[in-house]
């Protein structure tokens, strides 16, 4: 028998599968991290607990700040196609430096997505499950549910990106439709229905709310769309594939998520939102009143059930991919670019599991020490997903850079309004969003931004130490049109 560690060394060249996934798989890597029950579940309950009944607004917002930074990943992924992902649009307009600096950063956002839903499905596995069947389930179920979850997508990621995306894609199906379906019976029988859900002034604190909801859980509902762009090697026909993948998963999403907020708040009562954060999973509360038990025992089916295993493929597969880039680079370790006869990364998956295994351990411990379990894993949780946000919207503010940056190198004057209006008008809008969060965050959400700041800084050295054996990527070997058989990724 041939040991895996002997198996690693066949492929000498360390590249990755070719052509193993397609538009589809991709559709529901995105789904997958995406998470569409999120909106009757977890990131619901940070967004009304900062925008109340304008809820449904901050989505809206988020939507269209999504379609305006989407531009600038389809512009770049018909030229490029990379495991760096983001790094490598980066790096092509705004050089090397800024590019590794970016794949720095893309590491800490899908490490606190991964914590963020590790503590998610732990916070709310036994309470929604005791509140539908009458159980006495102990909270510590939820750390065996989430570690067997853990465990699944663990053993197919190390199969390739084929068989853990196909899985994916089936799950994300069932999701999707269930979302929208409740969402559709909901909101006819729900008494409060009213437009004031899309007026800053049902916020809490006015639009300080409303960019507060679009902060801590809006955006960060759509920042899987993104997942699909270090999967750029394993792509069948990348330049086309992504660019289809990215344009379906964008508009699926936005109508999941716009119906699906305005059917919770509507659907739980506008009167009644303040007490909507300490009901651990809203949407079943809701679920249960206008479908009744067999709609709650569905609901839970797939939020607890089918969705973990969609959210830590999703939020992984990305990560492995950008960290073996990064290791291929020798801006980390170079033995995070070895992979099997197969493909796959092996150790850059380890990496990733035990890095955000304890991410979660170490944050979720803390806080649950201080606050206790619900309100600690909460504070966690959103810490967590504040910092992907900031991080998310840092990493998009480079990127659209960069492209405005090339255009003008390239003198790229037929495209002045997707290369130059639309990046610069999407920078904007995220400056606001950062202007309004540290306006209107206090402790211990104060952490976030924080922890944001001090990777910043770490990335910025990690980047200036090693600027002399990080290695540049090689676009001149991208044919921006077609996709080139031979080129040297």
């Amino acid at each position: 028998m041939i040991s895996e560690s002997c198996i690693i060394t066949k492929n000498e060249n360390n590249t990755l599968a070719k052509k193993t996934v397609g538009t589809w798989e991709l559709v529901f890597q995105s789904m997958g991290q995406i998470t569409p029950i999120t909106i009757l579940a977890g990131l619901i309950v940070s967004i009304v607990s900062f925008s109340l009944t304008a809820a449904p607004l901050a989505m809206l917002i988020s939507f269209v700040a999504v379609l305006m930074a989407a531009n600038t990943i389809y512009q770049f992924s018909g030229r490029i196609a990379h495991a760096g992902g983001y790094y490598a649009y980066v790096e092509s307009g705004l050089g090397k430096s800024l590019g590794k600096f970016t794949g720095l950063q893309y590491l800490i956002y899908q490490v606190s997505n991964l914590g963020l839903e590790y503590l998610i499905v732990i916070w709310g596995f036994s309470k929604s499950l005791n509140y539908a069947f009458g159980t006495s389930l102990p909270v510590w179920t939820g750390v065996v549910w989430m570690g067997l979850m853990i465990a699944l997508s663990f053993l197919l990621m190390r199969r390739g990106a084929r068989p853990s995306l196909r899985l994916a894609l089936a799950l994300g199906t069932i999701q999707v439709f269930f979302v929208i379906i409740l969402s559709l019976i909901i909101i006819p029988l729900a008494p409060d229905n009213t437009l004031q859900a899309f007026a800053p002034t049902a916020a809490s604190n006015g639009w300080t709310g409303v960019f507060l909801g679009f902060i801590v859980g809006g955006y960060l509902a759509f920042a899987g769309y993104g997942s699909i762009v270090p999967m750029g090697e394993e792509a069948k026909s990348p330049r086309k594939t992504i660019r289809r993948a990215l344009v379906i998963v964008i508009l699926m999403a936005g109508v999941v998520f716009i119906l699906g907020s305005y059917a919770m708040i509507v659907g739980f009562g506008i009167t009644k939102l303040s007490t909507f954060s300490s009901v651990v999973i809203p949407g079943l509360v809701v679920t249960r009143r206008f479908v009744g038990v067999g709609g709650a025992v569905v609901f839970i089916a797939i939020n607890v059930f089918l969705s973990t295993y969609g959210t830590v493929v999703g939020m992984g597969t990305p990560l492995t991919r950008v960290m073996y880039a990064l290791g291929r680079d020798k801006v980390l370790s170079e033995k995070l670019s070895k992979v099997n006869d197969r493909g796959v990364p092996l150790n850059s998956i380890y990496t990733t599991y035990v890095i955000t295994m304890l991410a979660a351990v170490i944050t979720g411990g803390v806080f649950y020490i201080f606050y206790g379990f619900y309100n600690g894993l909460y504070y966690a949780w959103v810490i967590f997903g504040t910092i992907a946000t900031l991080t998310t919207l840092f990493v998009h503010i480079l990127s659209n850079s960069s492209l405005t940056v090339l255009s003008f190198r390239e003198n790229a004057k037929r495209k002045l309004l997707t290369w130059v209006v639309l990046p610069i008008a999407t920078t904007i809008l995220m400056g606001v969003a950062y202007y309004y969060t540290l306006l209107g965050i206090t402790m211990p959400y104060l952490i976030a931004p924080i922890i944001f700041l001090v990777w910043i800084a770490i990335s910025a050295a990690i980047t200036i130490l090693y600027r002399h054996r990080t290695v540049p990527i090689d676009f001149s070997a991208m044919t921006p049109d077609g996709d080139d058989e031979n080129a040297r990724y």
